[in-house]
């Protein structure tokens, strides 16, 4: 039989909480996954982005390869910021693959699916930059559970300190989005995706409830992780039984104790200058003005008023971040990056890692590094930074830096960040242009964030059983996946194929991997692709 295959995501599950609720019966379909596939870590990008590790995901490559370094990509400035969507993707997807091949295929809130770039169901999710997120459009028509399918929860419940109303309202977005896929599941598909939100956002708030096991097992957000796993289970049941299964988180989480400003950082060494703007007055609407708050106090950039309605996914963060911005009405602090060195637009990552631009007249119009003197800057930053001691303990905040080249690798090496960083366990990285110190030793809020190692699990008729596996990344799912419909796999993927997971005498562990040469005239199709669809 032609085989299927249905991935399962959930955004940013670790094992360090999903283990302990299946341990206690909360998760029994969980329990059965371990019990009868092949799980371990799943190792994630650095840094452990919902947007870069997506990708990451969806194309097999490093962000050097596909261009996509975070939500956010510089445009020639520092100043000038934009939100990927897939036309930022240079190369294939996995799936692309896949439909180009001929096989049906339905994804359902997968980040940076949008605009989709194959003709099958696509329901996109993160960087949606219009009304529409279902595609295409008229399956509203055929499946009218669509017409109430959200890509977000209220966050005004949030922001109102409603938490168990703001939970509860989480929950209903993805019984909702399960009913939706469940009309979609009995569709005929050969490749079947769908990503679960709600485990992200919740951990954001409350991670750190949740792994000390202290919560009331009747509680909400419990409650959640026992209905998604009953989500779970359904697909499970009602897959066909030549379906092998994948269940991936992008990333991991961890609840840290303390917090390190990058950019209030570079400020105080001198690498970042800052200017005061008046503000400018606009008749938009109130979630226009939200957004442009967002867009030049967290963000710190300037989008014009005619985008903000587009994009959906700055009101979340909106919430999350108001009250750290500034509370004059009239002034606003403004990054001045024609007189500055070095600048992190990496706001919203909040895990131990960081990245950090140096602000260069060859890529940037208004860079103010002059080409001879970029790796003497960037040398200098490093070092400071290896140099950082956390000024109450006296103990080393770095653990590790690295050039982005001794990190990543290919076309599109040089858009990227120039400088990674990762922080002791204990210290999370924020943007911090506003903060009235570096460090903050009394996180309180939001204090929970993304952490380097997710989980996967594999389940199926040619999966091995009872097996804990190592050295899993991110990058080796899709060039499992062609494996497993016997494609080709392109020589320029990063991963490998996971073939320890198959059961030894199955035919995806004994058949021999397929390798494609990617050559000059499949990189012009796939650039003709993606410049087709940059007016959609």
């Amino acid at each position: 039989m032609t085989p299927k295959v249905l991935i399962i995501g959930l955004d940013g599950a670790t094992w360090d909480l999903m283990k302990p609720l299946t341990e206690k019966g909360k998760l029994p379909t969980l329990r059965k996954l371990i019990d009868e596939g092949v799980h371990g870590d799943l190792e994630s990008t650095i840094t452990p982005s919902t947007g870069l590790a997506w990708v990451s995901f969806a194309t097999g490559k490093n962000p050097g390869k596909h261009g996509c370094y975070d939500f956010n990509i510089p445009k020639k400035s520092l100043s000038n910021i934009k939100t990927i969507t897939t036309k930022d993707i240079q190369g294939s997807t996995f799936y692309e693959i896949l439909s180009e091949n001929g096989k049906k295929c339905i994804i359902i809130n997968l980040p940076c699916s949008y605009p989709p770039r194959i003709n099958g169901i696509v329901i996109t999710s993160l960087m949606t930059q219009s009304d529409n997120c279902i595609f295409p459009r008229d399956l509203i028509n055929e499946v009218p559970e669509l017409k109430n399918y959200r890509i977000f929860p209220d966050v005004s419940l949030h922001e109102r300190g409603k938490i168990i109303e703001y939970v509860n309202d989480i929950r209903e977005l993805e019984r909702n989005r399960f009913e939706c896929a469940k009309i979609l599941f009995k569709k005929d598909w050969d490749f079947f995706f769908i990503l679960f939100s709600g485990t992200d956002w919740i951990q954001h708030d409350m991670f750190a409830e949740l792994i000390s096991g202290l919560l009331d097992d009747n509680s909400a957000p419990i409650k959640l992780y026992e209905e998604i796993d009953g989500y779970i289970g359904w697909f499970v049941d009602n897959a066909p039984q030549n379906t092998n299964i994948f269940l991936v988180s992008d990333h991991g989480f961890k609840a840290y104790k303390k917090a390190f400003y990058i950019n209030a950082w570079l400020r105080k060494e001198g690498f970042l200058k800052v200017e005061q703007k008046s503000k400018r007055k606009t008749s938009s609407s109130k979630f226009e003005v939200e957004s442009e708050k967002v867009a030049s106090k967290m963000i710190n950039i300037k989008v014009p008023v005619f985008l903000l309605k587009h994009l959906s996914w700055i009101a979340p963060f909106y919430y999350k971040f108001k009250k750290y911005l500034p509370i004059n009405p009239k002034v606003e602090i403004c990054p001045k990056l024609s007189d500055s060195v070095a600048y992190s637009i990496a706001s919203t990552i909040r895990s131990n890692f960081g990245s950090i631009y140096i602000n260069d007249k060859k890529r940037f119009i208004d860079g103010k590094v002059e080409i001879e003197n970029y790796e003497k800057v960037r040398e200098e930053i490093i070092n400071k930074l290896k140099m950082l001691k956390d000024p109450k303990t006296g103990e080393n905040v770095i653990k590790k830096v690295w050039k982005k080249e001794e990190l990543y690798f290919g076309d599109n090496l040089e858009i990227g960040p120039d400088i990674f960083f990762m922080l002791s366990d204990e210290y999370q990285v924020r943007s911090g242009l506003f903060a009235p110190q570096i460090f903050n030793y009394k996180l309180v809020e939001y204090s929970s964030g993304h952490a380097l190692y997710g989980i996967f699990l594999a389940y199926g008729p040619d999966i091995r059983k009872r097996i804990e596996i190592k050295n899993v990344r991110i990058y080796d799912i899709a060039p499992t996946i062609l494996h497993v419909f016997g494609m080709a796999i392109p020589r320029d993927m990063d991963g490998r194929v996971l073939k320890e997971i198959f059961k030894e005498d199955s035919e995806l562990s004994e058949k021999r991997i397929k390798y494609q040469e990617i050559k000059e005239e499949e990189k012009i199709k796939i650039k003709k692709k993606i410049k087709e669809i940059k007016d959609i």
